[in-house]
């Protein structure tokens, strides 16, 4: 309570001593303009802001709107996606007559990105290696979910079927899903499934805005899971003073996503609703032979085994969310920002059964922000989420058998000072566990504070440094500090290179601490939890150059992480199979990953991407891993306006290697299972009419690959090739708002 008390009183101070500069509103002022393209036409739904202060609005359909404030001679931040964000200086003879021309941007670098230092700034200045998925890369791909989505997007990255969870696991250049923590609007969601994986279902693509993704320890801003990453998914906000939006996808039995947004965004007020329905049949994978098993005994010989072919369902699932985003601000200095969401999944648990899982969460998230001056401001930010697994039985009773709750405050100060820029904040956590894996009262809960401060200091125009440390205190662990350092050096403007060096801390899950699981409940063995457990610790090293110019984007990262006390599974030495978590050996992963994005010509784009992961886990010098070594992603994209339509046409696929994986026996022997290399391809064709209507066709899995159900482990398996309709209707386009 000391350090909580102490790190509190510190940021009151530095608040106080950064107001000497506070700006007083005065009388009210109405500001008119309009945001036109390079060709003069009008372009709608394009952001204007007024830097320094919360007030903002966007664009009607005829590229025209009005702010109200009461700030003179204000600055304003124009931006619209695919276009170079502009600023305006108004006067008093302009502020009713402005007219603001952006011009087409050839790449991402001037998007503007929050999760690599929780402070708002173009992607080309961030230090740390950050990707964004954009709202036109998702509009390309036209993805059934966020996993598809990601897949396409992220090399090294992979989903596979676990088939007693009936739920998808993630990893992601060699490390599982207790990695990667993934954000929702900035934020830790709950809601920890099998082998420390989330509900992926969770989040309805057609509310994402952008993803953002950081690779590489983040521990020191964003606490545990963070070791390896973080994929923060920042959804749609309001986006002109009147909107609504309409959208279908249609594959028949393999899937079905409708959706509904409205909303406004005034000077001061935005809102937005947003209603989504999703449904998906369930279906088998079966083939006459599974995989071929060969045994090395320790003699050198051989035995190859032929397993039997075993049949996978996929489980469908019917889903409804709707989510409402208020925000207000009360002055040109201080908005408060709310978002409250429901989530409800029905899925069958036996395939024509009338047994369901039911998943829910209730969320609730909400900020208040305040623009000191134009050099520092705060937040604070409240979150409550809580994730529920009920099991509903043939005879109609209901059983909740699995709730997580969280919840989540934070201050947060983020600043100029000279030539220095300031992220600090403290964090309190409390996370409370419902499971039937727990003994006795199925329960467990704890509590974590955290400080952290990071400061970037710009040495020169062409040298920056970044240093971060966070401080944490648990329940349970002893307070333990996590550093982080960062070198960015642009001696060219086409070139940046960035060295990065970074710790990561994961302290134990509650399921990892105290469940008692007995597997299928049919006495084969029992998985056992560890009180003893410690925290895991990581030390990541990475290397990255990245060039720019004339309409080409490319990078190349090397990284290297080292885990200490890493959390794994041992069997018990009590003449059992039963086995008990444990802190194992040291582990290493090493890769390389390369992106490239080029303009080929006016309307013309290609991207592709390149990633290897080292072998993540070796045992006696055998690969023991299921994470494939190789993957790339590739994409080209065509546009180009005919009989005053807009057309599309995009090619977008995934490869994987093949891959090995070894597994010990306890004679010494040891027996490997081998993958194929893995190729999937989407042809997504759409034309965007005038008014708002835009309809598209696509083929899914275009070279009809059909996985085997044996490769549910490394992939989630697909059944062939699939067919597409899509419908998007903009009502604020159609009726001219």
């Amino acid at each position: 309570m000391r350090f909580k008390s102490f790190m509190l009183s510190a940021l009151l101070m530095l608040t106080l001593s950064v107001s000497a500069e506070p700006t007083v509103d005065g009388p009210s002022v109405t500001i008119r303009g309009t945001v036109v393209d390079e060709n003069g036409q009008p372009l709608p739904a394009a952001s204007v802001v007024v830097e320094g202060t919360t007030i903002g609005t966007g664009t009607t359909s005829d590229g025209h709107f009005t702010l109200q404030l009461r700030h003179s001679n204000p600055v304003l931040r124009i931006s619209f996606m695919g276009y170079q964000t502009q600023r305006y200086k108004v006067t008093d003879k302009t502020q009713n007559d402005i007219k603001v021309r952006l011009t087409p941007s050839n790449n991402q670098l001037n998007a503007v990105v929050v999760t690599g230092s929780r402070i708002e700034r173009p992607l080309k200045d961030v230090p740390v290696v950050t990707r964004i998925i954009s709202a036109r890369d998702i509009e390309r791909i036209n993805p059934a979910n966020l996993t598809q989505l990601l897949q396409y997007e992220l090399p090294g990255l992979q989903f596979g079927y676990n088939s007693m969870s009936q739920t998808e696991e993630i990893s992601y250049q060699g490390m599982g899903g207790e990695y990667v923590l993934f954000l929702l609007d900035g934020e830790r969601v709950s809601g920890e499934g099998a082998d420390h994986n989330i509900d992926f279902s969770r989040f309805n693509v057609n509310d994402i805005e952008r993803i953002e993704v950081v690779r590489g320890a983040a521990s020191t801003l964003y606490d545990s899971n963070a070791l390896g990453g973080v994929i923060n998914i920042i959804t749609k906000n309001a986006n002109r003073p009147v909107m609504a939006n309409v959208s279908t996808r249609y594959a028949g039995s393999n899937g079905q996503n409708y959706a509904l947004q409205a909303g406004t965004r005034q000077s001061r007020l935005s809102t937005l609703t947003s209603v989504g329905y999703r449904q998906r049949d369930s279906y088998v994978i079966e083939e006459d032979k599974g995989k071929k098993m060969t045994t090395v005994k320790p003699d050198g010989t051989q035995e190859t085994e032929q397993y039997a072919g075993i049949p996978t369902t996929i489980h469908g699932y019917e889903i409804w969310d709707v989510s409402q985003k208020i925000g207000y601000s009360f002055t040109d200095h201080l908005k408060a920002d709310v978002k409250a969401s429901y989530y409800h999944n029905r899925q069958a648990h036996r395939l024509g059964e009338k047994f369901h899982r039911v998943f829910e969460d209730y969320a609730l998230n909400s900020r208040l922000n305040w623009i000191i001056n134009k050099d520092h401001q705060l937040n604070f930010v409240y979150q409550f989420d809580r994730y529920n697994k009920n099991q509903d039985t043939i005879k109609g009773s209901s059983a909740n058998i699995y709730a997580n709750r969280m919840h989540v405050g934070r201050l947060n100060y983020s600043g100029h000072i000279g030539k220095h820029q300031l992220s600090a904040g403290i964090e309190y956590t409390h996370e409370y566990l419902h499971h039937y894996f727990m003994p006795d009262s199925g329960s467990a809960s704890r509590y974590q504070a955290a400080a952290f401060l990071q400061e970037e200091w710009q040495l020169s125009d062409e040298l920056t440094i970044v240093a971060g440390l966070r401080a944490d205190r648990e329940k349970l662990y002893h307070f333990h500090l996590t550093p982080k350092l960062t070198l960015m050096y642009r001696p060219w403007r086409q070139f940046t290179f960035r060295a990065n060096y970074a710790e990561g801390y994961r302290s134990p899950s509650l399921k990892e601490l105290y469940q008692e699981y007995d597997m299928g409940g049919l006495g084969m063995f029992t998985l056992w939890g560890n009180p003893k457990l410690r925290p895991e610790k990581s030390r990541q090293y990475s290397l990255s150059a990245e060039y720019n110019h004339n309409g080409l984007n490319a990078s190349v990262s090397l990284y290297h992480n080292r885990f200490k006390d890493k959390i794994s599974y041992a069997r018990l030495d009590n003449g059992t199979r039963d086995m008990q978590y444990v802190n194992a050996e040291k582990a290493r992963t090493t890769g390389v990953e390369i992106v490239a994005r080029y303009r080929v010509t006016k309307g013309f784009d290609v991207t592709g991407s390149y990633a290897y992961v080292d072998d993540y886990e070796k045992t006696n010098g055998l690969n023991t891993s299921t994470v494939r070594p190789h993957s790339m992603t590739f994409g080209a994209c065509y546009r180009k306006t005919w009989l005053n339509v807009d057309w599309t046409a995009a090619l977008n696929g995934q490869w994987t290697s093949r891959l090995r994986t070894n597994t010990l026996n306890r004679d010494g022997s040891y027996y490997y299972v081998t993958y194929d290399p893995r190729t999937m391809c989407n042809l997504h064709i759409s034309a965007r009419f005038l008014r708002g209507i835009n309809a598209g066709f696509m083929i899914e899995n275009l070279l009809n690959y059909k996985d085997k159900s044996s490769d549910r482990t490394v992939q989630v398996p697909q059944k062939g090739q699939n067919y597409v309709a899509t419908l998007q209707v903009n009502l604020a386009d159609v009726f001219k708002w």
